[in-house]
C-alpha cells in the first residue's frame, strides 16, 4: 500500500506539474558561454534522486527534478485513517543567463515572494552572463508546484489535508541557506490522508 501511494504521487506530479515547465540540463564541464542550452521537463522520482548511472530510460539527467519523500506516517486505527507527511525536494541547475533562457520578474501578489518570473525569448544571439540568479528558476518551479497543490482536493486519490496547510522553504545547514552553485534546491511539505481497512489476524478468526 505505501509503495503504491508514493508511486501514485510521483505519477500525479509527472502528469500535472513536470510537463508545465522546462529547466536547464546540467553540464558541469560547460557552464559558461560554450554551454549549448538544453531545456527539459523535470523528472519525478520516489524517495531518492538516482545517480547518472541509474537513471530510468528517457530521463537525460537527475536534475532538474522533483523527489517525493515520505517523512512520517500515522495510522489512526480508531478512525481507520492513514496520514502521510510528504516532502517534495525540488532541484534545478543554472549558472547564469544563457541568451534565450533569461527570466524577467513581474509583480504578482498571488505568487511566492510577490513576483512571477517569465522566460524571455531572444534567440538572435547566445549571450551569457554568469550570476547567482538561478534561485529564480528554483522558486518559479516551487510556484508552479504550489499552485497545482493548492488547486487540488485530492492528489492521486489521496486527500490533501488543507487544514494542515502547505509549508515550503529553502534547505539550510547551521542556519545558512545551502549554496551549491550552480545547483538550486527548495522543499515543499504537506499532509495526505487515506482510509485504511484493518484486517483481523488469522489467530483471532476462530474467536469472532
Amino acid at each position: 500500500m505505501l509503495v503504491s501511494q508514493i508511486d501514485s504521487v510521483v505519477k500525479w506530479l509527472a502528469s500535472n506539474v513536470c510537463g508545465k515547465i522546462t529547466l536547464k540540463v546540467p553540464d558541469d564541464y560547460k557552464n559558461d558561454a560554450d554551454y549549448p542550452v538544453e531545456m527539459v521537463h523535470p523528472a519525478a522520482f520516489p524517495l531518492y534522486v538516482p545517480g547518472k548511472e541509474r537513471l530510468p530510460p528517457n530521463v537525460p539527467a537527475p536534475i532538474p527534478s522533483i523527489c517525493v519523500q515520505l517523512m512520517e506516517g500515522n495510522d489512526d486505527l480508531t478512525k481507520s485513517r492513514r496520514s502521510l507527511q510528504i516532502r517534495l525536494c525540488l532541484a534545478c541547475w543554472n549558472p547564469g543567463e544563457h541568451g534565450d533562457a533569461t527570466f524577467q520578474a513581474r509583480e504578482n501578489p498571488a505568487a511566492l515572494g510577490g513576483y512571477s518570473y517569465y522566460l524571455l525569448s531572444d534567440k538572435s544571439e547566445q549571450s551569457y552572463v554568469r550570476n547567482m540568479d538561478g534561485w529564480k528558476d528554483s522558486l518559479t518551479f516551487a510556484d508552479l508546484v504550489l499552485r497545482e497543490l493548492e488547486n487540488a482536493e485530492y492528489i492521486a486519490g489521496l486527500r490533501l489535508v488543507k487544514e494542515d496547510g502547505i509549508k515550503f522553504g529553502l534547505f539550510t545547514e547551521d542556519g545558512n541557506i545551502w549554496d551549491y552553485y550552480p545547483y538550486w534546491h527548495n522543499w515543499i511539505s504537506f499532509t495526505l490522508e487515506a482510509g485504511i481497512t484493518p484486517k483481523n489476524p488469522k489467530i483471532y478468526e476462530n474467536l469472532l
